[in-house]
């Protein structure tokens, strides 16, 4: 009996030794179904902990759209992020429809495409997958924007006046892109540490320090509820998915 727990004892330090990391997987549209090593582990998004380090294989399908397979590595005691973006089965039924939800100023009335749209109780749209132009007529005058809506997935706007002509205004929480350990709040201040890549920004300014470097996007740091949202453009750069 004493050499039994003795054995288990050893395989259960031997298992505590090897080193692993986690994966956190995110695509466009949400939703696919996800293979690691040929085992399914759910839908996108999701994390996943205690991966062996090394080299994995992620498999993607979902239905009306392009399978996809790729190679990630797994670093000890770190997450990996993978974001990717599945494209259009040829043939197959026009994608299902998005949803842009408008935060920020107080929205007067709106149009997307040029044609007038009510806002539902929630204060979504539903729109077509793909790029639209959305115009909001607030108190602060009219604000157009360009907008990419993705199929059955959320496509946050944060709304404020004109400060950078020209470039979209869209949000997302940086959750969503990010581990919840690369976001650290500190009064109006957010640093991002993520992928190599820092960036500090402050609520209410759209001038950040990325890298070292004074960057202006289209919108600063927003803070709704507990969530951290950040332009969508510069997640994509911290997340590395473009």
């Amino acid at each position: 009996m004493l050499r039994r727990l003795a054995a288990i004892a050893a395989a259960v330090v031997l298992l505590a030794a090897v080193p692993t990391g986690s994966l956190y997987v995110t695509t466009l549209p949400s939703g696919a179904d996800v293979w690691i090593d040929g085992t399914y582990v759910g839908r996108s998004p999701l994390v996943l902990d205690a991966l062996g380090v090394g080299r994995h294989t992620i498999g993607l399908t979902r239905s009306g759209w392009t399978s996809r397979q790729l190679d990630v590595t797994i670093v000890a005691s770190r997450t990996t992020f993978s974001s990717i973006q599945l494209d259009m089965r040829r043939g197959s039924l026009r994608p299902l429809p998005g949803t842009i939800v408008i935060l920020g100023l107080g929205v007067q009335a709106t149009w997307i495409d040029g044609a007038p749209v009510r806002l539902a109780k929630d204060g979504s749209i539903v729109a077509p997958a793909g790029a639209h132009e959305l115009s909001v007529q607030t108190r602060a005058g009219r604000i157009t924007r360009s907008v990419q809506v993705w199929p059955e997935t959320r496509t946050e706007v944060v709304l404020q006046p004109d400060v950078v002509p020209g470039r979209p205004s869209v949000v997302a929480p940086a959750e969503d892109y990010l581990p919840a350990s690369a976001i650290r709040i500190a009064g109006d201040r957010i640093v991002v540490r993520y992928g190599g890549h820092e960036v500090v920004g402050r609520v209410g300014l759209t001038s950040y320090r990325v890298d070292g470097r004074s960057v202006d996007y289209d919108a600063g740091p927003t803070v709704i509820g507990a969530k951290v949202y950040l332009p969508l453009e510069l997640l994509t750069l911290l997340s590395g998915s473009r």
